[in-house]
């Protein structure tokens, strides 16, 4: 029964790039460039990517591409006048709104207003201007964040039969869960008073990848790809025990999924990440393998059980996932092994 449902999604018609307008936010971002390349390659007439800055990795894509094609926007989402600029001139077709702010559980429980603000008024003018403008599709990036520790989180897990919530973001979490559900309570709003439903809420996992913000402060994959190669000695101090387990997913598994979930026209909450969780332990020893690999140097990885483990699982389930068939393609070391290139190749 299963494999024939999929069957029959497969074969339906999709929605096509081809000749569409399409804004995409975040567009430095390592979910966001990537996502612009591949609209790009499936016939989009037009891309305008939009950021706070125009990086030169926009740049480059637009020498390839043309101006005529891809239109880099430098603007500031948090004001309204700003996005409904965005919908002036001519009709657009797509929004994915991929923006958001990134960074670690450390940066959220010490600079929660930082996350807060910028996302709750960029998420709102975005669904609102799009809204407004009668876009055909609004994709909507949102963050394993929203949910409550779990061993599995299942997209159903968030919300009741009386469509309330069922559930409040991990204390880990707090203040970006939270602030990413209201996104999602935002496009709701319009399907109830609306009946507006052209719209997909994608919730991943952890993710990483080329781009990355490789800091030391930055998430657990890129924070030690940054380690390796920033810090002195043959020690990489890393925080807890490593007995966590984390469902990570590569950036460019994530733009392929805003993609797909347009062409298949999901009006749909859905996971997306690899259903399976690894060890911080693993995934740090994979790091340090990788690096081994590229440089023919060894770190020793050395345990800081002072700092926090975070939450012990955060792993997604993928039933949705499975059922549309969207699915991620990168292994952890192929992706961390990517990364780490890029990275080793901006040194």
């Amino acid at each position: 029964m299963v494999e024939k449902r999929r069957q029959k999604l497969q074969k339906r018609k999709v929605m096509e790039f081809t000749g569409k307008k399409v804004i995409v936010t975040g567009a430095n971002g390592l979910v966001g460039l990537p996502t612009i390349k591949k609209c790009l390659d499936e016939g989009a007439e037009r891309v305008y990517a939009v950021d706070l800055r125009i990086s030169d990795n926009l740049k480059f894509l637009q020498s390839n591409y043309g101006s005529d094609r891809l239109v880099l926007i430098k603007t500031d989402l948090t004001y309204l006048s700003h996005c409904e600029d965005l919908f002036t001139g001519e009709k657009i077709d797509i929004v994915l709104h991929i923006a958001g702010v990134k960074g670690s559980p450390a940066r959220s429980s010490t600079q929660p207003a930082d996350y807060l603000f910028p996302m709750l008024m960029f998420n709102t003018n975005m669904i609102k201007a799009a809204f407004d403008a009668k876009v055909d599709w609004f994709v909507y990036l949102s963050s394993v964040g929203v949910y409550k520790p779990a061993d599995v989180m299942n997209e159903e897990d968030t919300w009741n039969q009386e469509e309330t919530w069922a559930s409040t973001p991990s204390r880990l979490d707090w203040h970006p869960g939270w602030t990413k559900r209201m996104g999602e309570l935002t496009l709701d709003s319009l399907r109830v008073q609306y009946g507006w439903d052209n719209y997909t809420v994608i919730r991943p996992s952890n993710i990483y990848g080329i781009n990355d913000n490789f800091a030391q402060d930055a998430t657990v994959i890129s924070s030690n790809i940054w380690k390796c190669f920033n810090v002195d000695g043959d020690d990489m101090v890393c925080w807890g025990n490593g007995s966590s387990k984390r469902d990570f997913v590569f950036g460019d598994d994530v733009a392929q999924a805003s993609i797909d979930v347009v062409k298949k026209e999901v009006k749909d909450i859905i996971n997306f990440g690899c259903g399976e969780a690894v060890t911080i332990k693993e995934t740090i020893e994979t790091i340090a393998e990788c690096y081994t690999e590229l440089t023919g140097k060894t770190k020793n990885i050395v345990w800081d059980e002072t700092k926090t483990n975070g939450d012990p699982i955060r792993c997604l389930g993928k039933n949705r996932q499975e059922k549309y068939n969207i699915l991620p393609q990168t292994t952890l070391k192929e992706g961390i092994l990517k990364s780490m290139k890029e990275y080793k190749s901006r040194l």
